[in-house]
């Protein structure tokens, strides 16, 4: 990691309130807190990812959030869960996590791509603990295969610069838009992401109920995508008429000029949207 990178995390990680709370099977899950005051907001990581994912939005959210935000089983810092689990068993694993941790808090749902699915799932149990969910790069809209672009293996690299050129090249094909914003630090973020992976997104996402289970969610449903976010088979305008069409209250917001990884590659905007959808 460079070293630039490395005081960046450190510098933030020195203002979080770290904790890990032990699941009912005893699987270490990593939380980190960030803010004091205003709605509770647990983010989500996407798949392959950690709490890293939100590196560019913490500082700016947390002076109105308190943000809790875990990496979620078998990412990051957390253990992996003792079988591969469905996405209902794992979203009940997170849910008594967070009762755990925060017994008596009510919270809303900020989920992105891999973290939009679990946190549609996390409602059913939750309940009246949930206030909102809001999805980032929600893809399973059940009118399109979800295809992943290709991607190139970082794990058979012989240096770090075939190290890097591959990580640059999935960042581009698949994560931000615009070549200009995939710099060292985003660069070096996915690395350590990629890496702290211990299972496979896509194989517990394969047992999702979605968007059915969107339909039985008696919250407000906010989401988010770029404009180019390749994960939209058909498209953003194709992903928000069929998602207005499922649900008539739901609330669409589109960042021009982005890809699926929004919040890293348009903060400003993404924070903007965000305290205006919880203030």
């Amino acid at each position: 990691m460079e070293e630039e990178t490395k005081n960046k995390i450190n510098s933030l990680l020195k203002s979080c309130n770290h904790r890990v709370i032990p699941s009912d099977d005893g699987t270490d899950i990593s939380f980190r807190i960030w803010g004091d005051k205003g709605p509770v907001l647990l983010l989500l990581h996407g798949g392959y990812g950690s709490w890293l994912h939100w590196f560019n939005n913490i500082i700016s959210l947390s002076e109105d959030f308190r943000l809790v935000i875990p990496d979620m089983p078998g990412f990051g810092t957390s253990e992996a869960l003792p079988e591969l689990p469905g996405l209902d068993k794992y979203a009940m694993t997170l849910v008594n996590g967070l009762a755990k941790l925060m017994p008596d808090e009510v919270y809303n749902i900020v989920g992105f791509s891999f973290g939009s699915a679990i946190g549609s799932h996390m409602v059913k149990f939750a309940g009246d603990r949930v206030n909102r969910l809001t999805l980032i790069g929600y893809n399973r809209t059940g009118n399109m295969p979800f295809i992943r672009p290709k991607m190139k293996s970082w794990r058979k690299v012989n240096n770090k610069e075939e190290l890097y050129a591959a990580q640059r090249h999935n960042l581009s094909v698949m994560m931000i838009h615009k070549s200009d914003k995939i710099d060292d630090l985003a660069i070096n973020l996915q690395t350590i992401n990629t890496s702290g992976a211990k299972v496979r997104s896509l194989d517990i996402v394969a047992s999702h109920d979605l968007p059915n289970r969107i339909l039985d969610i008696q919250k407000p449903i906010d989401i988010i995508w770029g404009e180019f976010d390749v994960t939209l088979i058909n498209g953003v305008e194709d992903a928000r008429v069929r998602m207005t069409d499922i649900i008539p209250d739901v609330k669409c917001h589109i960042i021009h000029n982005a890809g699926h990884w929004i919040q890293f590659e348009e903060p400003e905007e993404f924070n903007k949207i965000i305290k205006g959808i919880y203030f």
